[in-house]
């Protein structure tokens, strides 16, 4: 871990500076989870991603980094960070792998691996809003094979499908007069994901995804669940000489997440709920 953090701080001279100029804007982009989608995509060697939702700040949020050009790992700095202010006082072991197996060739799709184990340990409220509660505890592993097809520059779209493990997971509607509670002990859950994008310009891409089950951004590996997205992307100055300026990306997605289990759903109609990112590479 030691090395890790020194091999960051060394590398925070480029992104600051900018002394790398590769990137040209979302069309030759690496997204790995665009729209909550999944990918098959991994980094280049040397290639970092670090992710900050402005709804958690001052918290963290999370990063991913290319160990080689066919295996990325993501490095879910929050929960390490949070479970320090709660008793056992103990960062939260979080960790997601992305292995590629095989490159595009003409139809056949470029394919990868993705496994994300995670330990919590106390019950986290997940959601708790629109009369909609959702929490977790213990163990959650997933894995699932992501397909990818490159049909232009401009056109890529994505298929997943996997399963997700979890130890404790808990649906209540929260309603007084007609409530309706739903309790997963040992939960084995089938996930699904289907995806597209547009990338009209180098500084705005289009996305959209529908998906069943476990999917990685908005609310995170909760099972079970129905979720349809669709927004945009933003390079606003890639072209900048700046390198903090010039690797700046935003993501703005709507959602409809529905959850069956207690016929509840948690709607934003205009994509108003962003996160922010910077991606470089050495």
């Amino acid at each position: 871990m030691k090395n890790l953090i020194k091999y960051i701080f060394l590398l925070l001279p480029v992104f600051v500076t900018g002394q790398n100029d590769t990137l040209k804007g979302l069309q030759s982009d690496i997204l790995l989870h665009p729209a909550d989608g999944f990918t098959a995509y991994t980094l280049q060697k040397g290639e970092f991603v670090y992710n900050q939702s402005p709804f958690i700040l001052p918290l963290p949020g999370w990063a991913w980094w290319g160990i080689s050009d066919g295996v990325t790992v993501e490095i879910d700095l929050l929960p390490l960070v949070g479970g320090l202010f709660e008793k056992p006082y103990l960062p939260v072991p979080s960790f997601n792998f992305r292995f590629k197996i095989l490159n595009q060739k003409r139809i056949v799709p470029t394919v990868s691996f993705e496994t994300m184990y995670q330990h919590l340990w106390n019950e986290v409220i997940q959601s708790d809003i629109s009369g909609v509660f959702v929490s977790r505890k213990g163990n959650s592993w997933f894995n699932r094979l992501n397909m990818s097809w490159k049909l232009s520059n401009r056109f890529h779209t994505h298929f997943s499908f996997g399963v997700t493990f979890v130890e404790y997971l808990f649906f209540s509607n929260k309603d007084s007069i007609h409530l309706i509670e739903k309790e997963h002990n040992n939960l084995l859950s089938p996930d699904i994901s289907i995806s597209l994008d547009y990338r009209m310009k180098p500084y705005i891409s289009f996305h959209t995804s529908l998906s069943y089950g476990t999917t990685f951004v908005y609310l995170d590996n909760i099972p079970r669940k129905q979720q349809l997205t669709y927004g945009f992307r933003l390079a606003p100055f890639y072209k900048n000489k700046f390198g903090f300026l010039r690797n700046l990306r935003a993501e703005f997605i709507a959602f409809y997440i529905y959850l069956p289990d207690i016929n509840k759903s948690i709607t934003s109609l205009l994509p108003v709920f962003p996160y922010f990112y910077w991606q470089w590479n050495l």
